[in-house]
């Protein structure tokens, strides 16, 4: 029998503090630490720097955040097996 799941796309804006922000390193770079909070990431490294991170807890920020807002919703049926 095959799982039903909705496959779900969004843009979405939010404010939260600074300081639930959590980044990872994207590749093994000797030169950079491997995790980084908010503060590290705005006031110590520049805009070529951050490329080198990516969000760890976007549902940690969504569930936690004083303001959202969600664009651009599509929804589709998604089938596995």
């Amino acid at each position: 029998m095959k799982k039903v799941k909705a496959k779900i796309n969004f843009s979405t804006e939010i404010l939260v503090n600074i300081n639930y922000l959590n980044f990872k390193l994207k590749t093994d770079e000797l030169d950079y630490p491997d995790f980084i909070g908010g503060y590290y990431y705005f006031f110590n490294l520049s805009e070529k720097e951050k490329e080198k991170y990516h969000l760890t807890n976007p549902e940690f920020l969504m569930q936690h955040s004083d303001h959202k807002d969600i664009f651009d919703l599509t929804i589709n049926k998604h089938e596995t097996n």
